[in-house]
């Protein structure tokens, strides 16, 4: 431990001292992060970046890289804003198109290896690079991406959606996947009804359309959409896309679907509405005696109950009161149900 700590100290000693010999071999500097920041105020790196950026320049791989060079080995700027120049140059890409930037430029970009580094915020002897370069010159190629991305997925809405619904399965690009599913949301109601006709074609045997179905039906509202997304949805994102719709459809027709969902669905989604819907349908005494009925349901019931303990009103309180007498599954949730409320309560008083 000690020799750990002994040579943290060392590395902390040449960080501060910038030895040229340090900045010949390219080594890391450890710096304190009000320090380096304050090294980095001590210029104008805007004017900098602003001569790195040169439009006319960028194309041209060898002055591009030449400029990036010499701002990484100009002696008359500590380190850290020498990185600091380079870092907000990376972020600039991203507004400029991806034809413009000559790919060696990216490419040393995302190798570049960050000299300054500080501890870590939460573990301070862990040294992290105040300017990830390497992470943001990442980002500016995920971004030029995904706008390549949303506009091949503009195009396949006019003219072939169910060409688009396939290539979101076979994708195993996140970037295309999200990028699809983002420019649905800009898209016309003519396309959207489109591929939704065409996500539901397939989501049989592509579980992985489930938040293409979610997307599509919170935009049309469309009944019969989220039948199909409650019988054949799949996946973690199912229950924050049930969760949505619960937010857009009108109460009765929620209502209307939970009662399909737990008469239709599949027990795990049918759980999944319950969880989702019941806090905007708690007042409603069709909805609640739905799931009063539930809870001697071997599969649902353990849902029921604890959807009904959430801040239930006096009439709820009562009729779990009622059911909660005997020895019947029913009424163990019952009572469970009671129980968990009058534990959320005592909770929340309770300084």
């Amino acid at each position: 431990m000690r020799k750990h700590l002994a040579l943290i100290s060392f590395y902390l000693i040449c960080g501060f001292t910038h030895s040229a010999t340090s900045n010949a071999q390219g080594l890391p500097e450890y710096w304190e992060r009000d320090s380096a920041m304050a090294a980095v105020r001590s210029v104008n790196i805007d004017t900098a970046v602003y001569e790195i950026s040169s439009i006319s320049s960028l194309a041209d791989a060898d002055t591009a890289l030449a400029r990036l060079r010499n701002m990484e080995i100009r002696a008359d700027w500590p380190l850290p804003a020498r990185e600091a120049a380079i870092y907000e140059f990376t972020r600039s890409l991203a507004g400029l198109p991806r034809e413009a930037i000559a790919l060696e430029v990216m490419q040393h970009l995302r190798t570049y290896q960050a000299r300054v580094l500080v501890p870590h915020e939460d573990h301070g002897d862990a040294f992290v690079p105040l300017f990830n370069i390497r992470g943001t010159a990442a980002g500016v190629e995920n971004a030029w991406q995904r706008t390549e991305f949303a506009y091949e997925a503009e195009t396949l809405h006019q003219t072939d959606p169910a060409a688009l619904v396939s290539a979101y399965v076979e994708s195993a690009n996140n970037n295309q996947r999200a990028a699809y599913l983002e420019a649905l949301q800009h898209a016309g109601t003519t396309d959207v009804k489109a591929v939704q006709d065409a996500t539901i074609n397939q989501l049989g045997e592509a579980s992985v359309l489930t938040p293409m179905l979610g997307i599509t039906a919170g935009i049309t509202a469309d009944t019969f959409a989220v039948q199909q997304l409650l019988t054949n949805g799949r996946g973690s994102g199912l229950s924050s896309t049930l969760a949505q719709l619960g937010q857009q459809l009108p109460l009765s027709e929620t209502a209307a679907l939970l009662d399909y969902a737990i008469h239709q669905a599949p027990a795990t989604n049918a759980g999944l509405a319950i969880s989702a819907w019941w806090p905007q349908l708690s007042h409603d005494a069709a909805s609640r005696d739905l799931l009063v009925n539930l809870l001697d349901d071997p599969a649902l019931g353990a849902s029921a109950a604890l959807a009904l303990a959430k801040d239930p009103d006096i009439q709820t309180i009562k009729i779990l009161q009622d059911t909660a007498r005997g020895g019947t599954s029913a009424a163990l949730r019952a009572q469970m149900a009671l129980d968990f409320s009058r534990d959320q309560l005592i909770g929340e008083v309770q300084p």
